[in-house]
């Protein structure tokens, strides 16, 4: 059980062992690839389909040129594609609670022969209502009991839903914290200013504006913007586009209009 502050490289924190076991480990007899039930060794479950994205990408950086399999499911984005994938082999299984679940009963992945579990943003996933999706996964199904695989269990804070948690999933734990529970790292730094409602838009311009000024050449600023409604997000990626490059990211775009806002972003 590990509670690291944002930014803390909990990522490599699983992905780096898991990895490392499935090479060391002896080969274990499975069905050939192209069976119609898989079983992966490992699974990583996260809150969101971007966190899982992302969490794949990572996986797949790590796991270069080592014989490890890794496939990502999530909800929102056609299943046969993802039932393509995981046909042609999978040693490393990242994917959201809910469609997890749905490959479950349709009897496409067996999760038997999992010997290492992971929960990422743990405490995420509860807000979001995913605790009984998450004990479906690890209690009902055919995953083997604590002790016989390792689950490592991360999370930003600590409530007593996650202690809750730690004490069904895990066996005789080790609870290891980094920083301090619930904040940030060092490397984010904090400021709150009071703007009167009318100003904040010509407030916000200025922000991005000494951004700009005080950005390292040849290096683009990103600026991550939160708002209340859809409408606001609408309305303000549409601000000076001719200074900035704006794009927007809420719930009622598609899956392929959202992974092409993430795209925008990182290129």
């Amino acid at each position: 059980m590990a509670c690291a502050q944002t930014g803390s490289g909990k990522t490599a924190a699983f992905c780096f062992p898991i990895i490392s076991g499935i090479m060391k480990s002896q080969a274990v007899q499975r069905p050939p690839r192209g069976a119609r039930v898989v079983y992966p060794l490992a699974l990583i479950l996260s809150p969101t389909r971007e966190l899982s994205c992302q969490i794949h990408e990572e996986a797949k950086k790590f796991s270069y040129q080592t014989g490890v399999k890794v496939v990502v499911v999530y909800g929102g984005a056609p299943v046969n594609q993802q039932l393509r994938e995981l046909e042609r082999g999978v040693d490393v299984l990242v994917a959201t609670p809910g469609r997890l679940v749905d490959l479950l009963e349709r009897a496409r992945i067996s999760l038997q022969m999992i010997k290492y579990l992971a929960l990422d943003e743990a405490d995420r996933m509860l807000d979001m209502g995913f605790e009984p999706q998450i004990r479906k996964i690890v209690e009902q199904m055919d995953m083997p009991p604590p002790g016989v695989r390792q689950t490592m269990l991360f999370s930003a804070t600590f409530p007593k839903e996650i202690q809750r948690l730690a004490s069904d999933f895990l066996s005789n734990y080790i609870f290891l914290t980094v920083g301090r529970v619930g904040s940030s790292t060092d490397l984010i730094s904090q400021r709150v200013e009071y703007v009167q409602e009318s100003d904040k838009r010509s407030h916000l311009m200025d922000l991005l504006h000494a951004q700009k000024a005080n950005g390292e050449q040849d290096k683009k600023a990103l600026t991550l913007v939160f708002v209340e409604t859809k409408k606001g997000a609408e309305n303000l990626a549409d601000v000076h586009p001719a200074n900035y490059l704006a794009t927007e990211l809420r719930t009622v775009l598609s899956q392929q209009s959202r992974n092409g806002c993430q795209n925008q972003i990182r290129c």
